[in-house]
Parts: C-alpha cells; sequence; structure tokens
C-alpha cells in the first residue's frame, strides 16, 4: 500500500495534519505579526491550510512543500475554493530537496511534525535556518516526552527514545544552533484526542464507503494498533509543541 494514500484515507476528516486546533494556528498568528508582503515556506504542508490561512488573513505570500500527490492535491483543491486570489503555490517534492534561491531567503519557515525529514529535531532546525532570512522567524512543531516512554509504547510504535527530546532537550538545541526563544505553546490534552480520534472516524466513513477497497484491511491493521498504543501510553508521554525562533546568527547588534 503507498503510505501516502493511508495517510490521505485516515485524516480525510482533518483540518491540519497535526494535533493542533484553529484556536492555535490564530495565536501563533498573532506571534508572527505576518505583514503584506512577507514571504513564507512551510515545509510538510500537508493540506496547506496553515499556509492558505496566512496567506488569505494576512496578505503574505509562500511556498508550500510536501511528498504527498495526495495532499498536494487536497491543497490545491481547498486554494482554488476558499483562497483563489493567494498568492501561494504548493510544490510536490521532498523537503529535503527543496532549493530556495540564496539571495531570496524567507521571512517566515515552517515545518509542522516532519521532523523526520532531517532525523530530529536537531537536523530540522538546521536545516530550517538554510531558507529563513537573518533576524526571521522559524516555526518548528515538534513531539516531545512528556516522561520517559516504556519501552512497551518504544516497540509497539517502532519508535526510540532518542527521536524525539523533552522540552528541555529542545531548549538546549536551540540555544545551541543561536536561536531564541520567541514563543512555545502545547498543545492540549483535548487536541491530541481530536487528531487522534479524527484518524479512527476517517477510517470509519471510509469503510461504509469503499467496503470493497483493496486497501481497506492493510489500513486497518496498521491504524487500530496505534490507537491502542495511544490509551494504553502514548496520551501520557508524548506531547506535542509549536515552538516560534528567532534566528539570531547573523542579525546585526549596536557597538556597546
Amino acid at each position: 500500500m503507498d503510505i501516502w494514500r493511508y495517510f490521505d484515507v485516515t485524516h480525510a476528516l482533518h483540518t491540519y495534519c497535526n494535533p493542533i486546533s484553529e484556536e492555535a494556528v490564530r495565536e501563533l498568528e498573532g506571534v508572527l505579526d505576518l505583514q503584506p508582503g512577507m514571504r513564507v515556506l512551510d515545509i510538510a504542508s500537508g493540506l496547506g491550510e496553515i499556509l492558505l490561512g496566512f496567506a488569505k488573513r494576512h496578505g503574505v505570500s509562500g511556498v508550500g512543500v510536501d511528498v504527498s500527490p495526495y495532499a498536494i492535491r487536497r491543497a490545491e483543491a481547498r486554494k482554488a475554493e476558499w483562497a483563489p486570489e493567494a498568492d501561494v503555490r504548493f510544490l510536490e517534492m521532498k523537503g529535503e530537496d527543496y532549493a530556495p534561491d540564496p539571495d531570496a531567503p524567507f521571512d517566515v519557515v515552517l515545518c509542522v511534525g516532519a521532523s523526520w525529514i532531517w532525523k530530529g529535531h536537531e537536523g530540522t532546525l538546521r536545516a530550517l535556518q538554510r531558507f529563513v532570512r537573518p533576524g526571521g522567524l522559524i516555526v518548528n512543531g515538534e513531539p516531545y516526552w512528556r516522561q520517559d516512554p516504556p519501552e512497551a509504547y518504544l516497540r509497539s510504535e517502532g519508535l526510540r527514545r532518542h527521536e524525539f527530546p523533552t522540552l528541555g532537550e529542545y531548549y538546549e538545541t536551540l540555544e545551541r544552533l543561536g536561536l531564541s526563544l520567541v514563543w512555545m505553546r502545547g498543545v492540549t490534552e483535548q487536541e491530541w484526542d481530536r487528531y487522534e480520534m479524527l484518524q479512527t472516524a476517517s477510517l470509519d466513513r471510509f469503510a461504509r464507503e469503499h467496503p470493497d477497497d483493496p486497501d481497506l484491511d492493510e489500513i486497518r491493521k496498521k491504524l487500530l494498533p496505534t490507537k491502542e498504543a495511544y490509551f494504553r501510553w502514548g496520551r501520557d508521554a508524548l506531547g506535542f509543541a509549536f515552538w516560534v525562533l528567532r534566528d539570531q546568527r547573523a542579525v546585526s547588534r549596536p557597538t556597546p
């Protein structure tokens, strides 16, 4: 089965393909202080809702990059329906293969929930620094360990402890990379629950509408154990947070 079709089926009812809410995104927008003419890059842009919302409400221009053809099609359809005038384009490609113009860095760069692209949070932050202008803002949405994860949970989900940081480990990394903290917002349990349970609701609807689909059994076998793991361990062990960071490496400072 195509893994991207799996995500398309199990995220059919989602607005955002992460455990975030409209309230969280609007709060993020206020922190970013978006202005007309600013340029925004969203790596792993998913359904495009964050980037399109930025463009429609604040007049920014942007580029969304995602490897999933299903996500790109849904993002383009959402743009045509909701924000046809938005100066936003979506590219179907791997995030690590995107090569922006070095003479035109972005004001804001996002990567939400896709640190696997660069093998963890540190690699992700280093990559995003290449895309943002000096003094610009990086938005990173990242899972983190709320407590030491049980070995049974790691085995069940095919995870390793070092794949996600604790909040303290994440903070140590951003300091080491020359990034200053602007804002952080952890998601609520209700936001996590909504994200997880919309997946099972999406599967339930898909099964009723497509009972003879050849991928249905495989989708069930892949999805349902992840929900058991969520109830047993994940809801307590794993959190998710938005971070807004300012890249200070090349910002000129006044002479004392």
